[in-house]
């Protein structure tokens, strides 16, 4: 298992180091440290997750997310999970922001329907805490879609 985290984040991929040699699993967790705009970690994947892969840099989401999806074995799956509705402590409160559905998501990565298969695309809503307390219900946007051939 690989993990890959942007590359202004070193401290996810130190504390994931840290974290798999407590639990005697160094020698199945290899951590590493990506810029997404110039680097694919390298080899097959069972699952690819990326979650709030929103970024005020400049960062084509779709190149990414199909460099993901072309990383996967068959059957395994690309899970992505991004805002829905924008939660009253966002640093981001402009009223004109829209957030793409799930859907528009599959659609943009661009995959082949013969190969890869979409499994989930919804919007749940939830209850989520901010920073400073205060809840609210806030909507994510869930995509699976699962390699198949």
């Amino acid at each position: 298992m690989k993990a890959a985290t942007h590359c202004g984040w070193p401290v996810a991929v130190e504390r994931l180091i840290g974290l798999a040699r407590s639990h005697d699993l160094g020698d199945r967790i290899a951590a590493e440290r990506h810029d997404l705009r110039e680097s694919f970690p390298q080899g097959a994947f069972d699952l690819i997750c990326a979650h709030y892969l929103h970024t005020p840099f400049d960062l084509d989401r779709a190149t990414v997310l199909r460099a993901g999806a072309h990383a996967l074995r068959p059957g395994g799956r690309l899970l992505v999970v991004d805002h829905g509705s924008t939660a009253p402590w966002s640093w981001n409160q402009d009223p004109d922001l829209r957030y793409p559905t799930p859907h528009e998501v599959a659609a943009g990565i661009g995959l082949d329907r013969a190969s890869w298969r979409v499994e989930r695309a919804d919007a749940p809503r939830r209850r989520a805490t901010g920073p400073d307390g205060r809840t609210a219900e806030v909507t994510d946007h869930v995509l699976l879609i699962r390699r198949t051939a």
